[in-house]
């Protein structure tokens, strides 16, 4: 009796033990800042996209096929069993966009609100990329590569159609040559893509784009183009481990990390570093309210850290009151940030601003011209 006595102190130590141990492994383990929550939501398969739906309430996930989860209800639908690369919603929320790709080929089939299939495109290309730039309007990224003795063309290339209406139109980004050596050392990076992001209420999308001098450190170069004439502006370049960038939801301000040691909140437009810190910036997610930022598993706001999260990729809610995380298996949610309030221009003011930017990128304007003409399109 005196042993098992002494077993139960022990047990409960090793139980504790255990818990404690647990908890140290959690990607959020609940130490967050007043006001802030969260909570896993579901699992999901590892790497796999996701995307949440305009108004916040719907994530389209991978979880062994494709599904749509409803955060309120907290109910899962399955929509397919086959495994999509990319999820893209539309603006209205009316529709969602999945890539499947198979055997060099990609077939994208848009499904209504519900999960019932209404188009489908197939093309031959691998698809990396995609969003909707309207409601009735897809742009798809991807490369092609040829291989060559003296090394690979590699090629940024786009496409833009409306689902059931039209077929897709390609179009050229740009190409390069690749040194054998930097294709075998950069692959893996190199088959993310041009990595495309929609300019927040403009006609513009971001890109990168690889170079590859001789004897020199290879590089990407972030390009802003003008969907309309074609002309680029190239606001930085960054190292091939850089994540891409991502614009504020009034397309003013540009988060990117340098993928080393760097990340900048960034005007393209006027040319001025808005806010910088010291990390790579891998896989950076800006707030619609552009100054709160996800970037190397960590919340910022205003170049300071406000919660170390975990390591994934993020998506800001359209208001910019929550942040979904994907981390390993688990898909995360954390509540409690302030909304982004007044984040968009109204679209009187869009329009003059989005003939403004496209000047600019045709090197109409410079960058101080574009800051006081800017000044007095929003002036009261």
């Amino acid at each position: 009796m005196l042993r098992q006595n002494n077993a139960l102190p022990a047990v409960a130590l090793i139980v504790a033990l255990t818990l404690l141990s647990a908890c140290r492994t959690l990607p959020i383990d609940g130490r967050l800042p007043d006001g802030l929550a969260a909570e896993k939501i579901t699992s999901v398969d590892e790497a796999s996209p996701f995307a949440l739906s305009p108004d916040g309430n719907v994530v389209a996930l991978v979880s062994s096929g494709l599904k749509m989860f409803h955060l309120g209800l907290k109910e899962q639908i399955d929509i397919s069993v086959e495994i999509p690369k990319k999820l893209a919603w539309s603006p209205s929320g009316n529709f969602l966009a999945a890539v499947y790709r198979k055997e060099q080929k990609s077939t994208i089939i848009t499904y209504d609100q519900y999960g019932v299939r209404i188009a489908e495109t197939t093309m031959d290309s691998e698809l990396t990329d995609l969003f909707w730039i309207s409601e009735n309007e897809l742009l798809a990224g991807g490369i092609t590569v040829k291989n060559y003795k003296f090394g690979s063309n590699y090629k940024s290339v786009f496409y833009r159609w409306k689902p059931g209406q039209d077929v897709p139109v390609a179009y050229d980004l740009r190409d390069t040559t690749i040194q054998p050596s930097t294709f075998n050392k950069w692959k893996t990076a190199l088959e993310r893509g041009p990595m495309l992001e929609p300019v927040g209420q403009s006609a513009q999308i971001l890109y990168l784009h690889p170079v590859d001098p001789p004897l020199f450190t290879p590089y990407y170069k972030l390009i802003i183009r003008d969907l309309d004439t074609g002309k680029e502006l190239e606001p930085a370049n960054v190292s091939i481990n850089s994540g891409g960038g991502s614009f504020a939801a009034d397309g003013e301000s540009l988060l990117f990390g340098d993928g080393t040691g760097s990340t900048k909140l960034y005007n393209p437009w006027t040319e001025d570093i808005l806010q910088s810190i010291t990390t790579p910036g891998r896989n950076p997610a800006l707030s619609p309210d552009g100054f709160t930022w996800f970037a190397d598993g960590t919340l910022f706001s205003n170049s300071k850290m406000v919660a170390p999260l975990a390591p994934g990729v993020a998506l800001f809610a359209p208001d910019g009151s929550r942040l979904l995380l994907r981390s390993g298996e688990s898909l995360y949610l954390l509540t409690g940030l302030k909304p982004a309030e007044g984040s968009l221009f109204v679209p009187s003011i869009a329009e003059k601003i989005q003939k403004l930017r496209s000047m600019r990128l045709q090197g109409l304007l410079t960058p101080a011209e574009y800051r006081e003409t800017m000044k007095k399109i929003i002036a009261p």
